[in-house]
């Protein structure tokens, strides 16, 4: 319990939550059932499922195929860059 806590104070200070003693034991209960929850989902066993990018297969009928119409030559891409350095629209520094 004393761990569950210092672990808790720990992670809300790094998140910068502030968190008091009187919130403290309904933060611990509601750690403690997601932790059920968690355990829960490790006790299922997933031996032979490919994983899913969503949780659910979504067939999609609007969406049309991606096939270039209109395709812009390099000297039009280029022409209303105000800097343009090996075929390539330079611009300023962002990071530094």
């Amino acid at each position: 319990m004393e761990d569950t806590k210092a672990m808790l104070k720990t992670l809300a200070r790094k998140t910068m939550f502030n968190i008091t003693e009187e919130e403290m034991p309904a933060l611990i209960n509601e750690y403690n059932v997601f932790m059920s929850h968690v355990q829960a989902l490790e006790a299922i066993d997933t031996t032979g499922v490919d994983p899913l990018a969503f949780p659910y297969e979504i067939e999609t009928t609007f969406l049309r195929e991606d096939e270039p119409t209109h395709t812009l030559t390099t000297d039009e891409a280029l022409k209303n860059a105000k800097r343009v350095k090996d075929n390539q629209i330079q611009v300023p520094k962002v990071v530094g």
